[in-house]
């Protein structure tokens, strides 16, 4: 929606996180005079939240703490909706207001008068890291990146001049983002969300709306749900892939080109085969755009895992403590389980029950499973019950809470041993978010 339209409509903006914060910055910056009321819980206005005081370019400011039914939407002509609140609820299919997003506003309006070249990059696991690893790669190379989007900087706040921006992309801007990029990368496929999209058929679409609006794409030719998504909803776009023989894979923990070794897992300061999967995504994008690959090797032989990823946050008594709070699937999980030896780790899983499957999970327990296993959270018991009603060869044990799963573990883990914190779940049963998830593990171990 252009913001000459806007600007004549009552406007209403739903959530009052940082992306609803910095819609009513970029607002009151360019329609000025404009009024808003902001729907929000009343926790979420507090000192240090832009406005809690009201507009400065003039214009009222009213927040709204009821229940958000269709009839209060309904007051609205237009309400640009926080992307972690879901569309597909009874209140947005009867309203009759128009739903945008912050990041379909910076499309609408800012996108022509920005040059740079827009690279959104999604998938279940890895936007982050793959993000933020090509940011440092691109400014190593001396161009302006601005990191946007679910990691970064709210895109809405990207007004200035660039030569690239990052997107990361959740599955919730991809669905009402309108992004229109000029590389859409989808990093992978698996089950997540049903809470918000109500399938995984309908996160694999709603996903797969980014790829749809793309000037080029980049796929992983080994993720079986992105090659059946190509195959029933074909692109316009030119399609490439990494994970293929003809470009960049991971072949026994090696970083491969065609049939050259460029970097081994040893080489860089990254766990795990999926990261040097990651780090091949990202040197299919420097190919698309003819960079120098030599020169992004060296940048990415220097990034580091960003926090609570596989993250080791002490030592203590010779047991290591691993930090993995990011892990809010049980294949993000399997894949952290994969870059240990798990008959000396001792793994915490469990937080809010998002009703995804684990059985197939338990199932790979069949085959390797870690030394103990230490459940609690909302679904820590369903997660407990399946693991016994398997008899999976491993302790399982539940806890009440994790900060008495962590106090559990180090009491069972011996000198040499591993505790990984890689939950499986979400964190909202307890926590705020992830990052409060992690920072309580690290301040818990000490």
């Amino acid at each position: 929606m252009k913001l000459e339209k806007l600007s004549q409509a009552n406007v209403a903006i739903w959530g009052y996180g940082v992306e609803g914060q910095a819609s009513c910055e970029y607002l009151q910056l360019r329609c000025p005079g404009l009024s808003l009321t902001v729907f929000c819980a009343e926790n979420e206005v507090k000192p240090g939240n832009r406005y809690e005081k009201g507009l400065k370019n003039g214009g009222e400011l009213t927040f709204v703490h009821q229940v958000v039914d269709a009839k209060l939407l309904s007051d609205f002509d237009v309400v640009i909706k926080s992307p972690g609140i879901t569309p597909y609820q009874q209140a947005v299919s009867d309203a009759t207001c128009h739903f945008i997003s912050s990041t379909a506003l910076w499309f609408s309006n800012e996108r022509a008068n920005n040059d740079a070249k827009v690279i959104a990059i999604t998938g279940t696991k890895g936007k982050s890291t793959s993000c933020a690893m090509l940011a440092q790669v691109l400014r190593a190379m001396n161009f302006e990146v601005i990191l946007a989007g679910n990691f970064g900087v709210p895109l809405i706040q990207c007004l200035g001049s660039c030569d690239f921006v990052v997107l990361e992309t959740s599955s919730y801007q991809a669905y009402d983002g309108e992004i229109h990029a000029d590389v859409a990368v989808l990093l992978n496929l698996y089950s997540e969300h049903l809470d918000w999209h109500g399938s995984d058929a309908q996160y694999h679409a709603d996903k797969w709306l980014l790829m749809q609006h793309a000037k080029d794409v980049i796929l992983n030719a080994k993720d079986p749900h992105s090659l059946s998504l190509l195959a029933t909803n074909p692109l316009d776009a030119k399609v490439r892939y990494f994970e293929v023989s003809e470009g960049f894979y991971e072949l026994n923990e090696v970083l491969m080109y065609q049939d050259k070794a460029l970097l081994s897992q040893y080489g860089w300061q990254l766990k795990g085969a999926h990261n040097l999967k990651n780090a091949a995504a990202v040197c299919t994008v420097l190919t698309l755009f003819n960079l120098d690959i030599k020169a992004g090797m060296n940048a990415i032989k220097q990034f580091k895992a960003l926090p609570h990823r596989l993250e080791t946050v002490a030592e203590l008594n010779g047991v290591t403590f691993i930090n993995d709070s990011i892990s809010s699937t049980p294949h993000a999980t399997q894949v952290a389980m994969n870059t240990l030896d798990l008959s000396r780790t001792i793994l915490l899983v469990g937080g809010f029950d998002r009703g995804v499957d684990w059985v197939w999970w338990v199932e790979k327990l069949l085959e390797r499973a870690p030394k103990m296993i230490v459940c609690s959270g909302e679904n820590g018991e369903k997660i407990q019950q399946l693991i016994l009603s398997y008899k999976i060869e491993t302790q399982c044990v539940k806890q009440a809470s994790l900060k008495l799963a962590i106090e559990f573990a180090k009491q069972a883990a011996e000198s040499g041993d591993c505790v990984l914190l890689s939950p499986g779940a979400p964190s909202f049963d307890a926590f705020d978010n992830y990052q409060q998830r992690g920072q309580k593990f690290i301040q818990w171990l000490n």
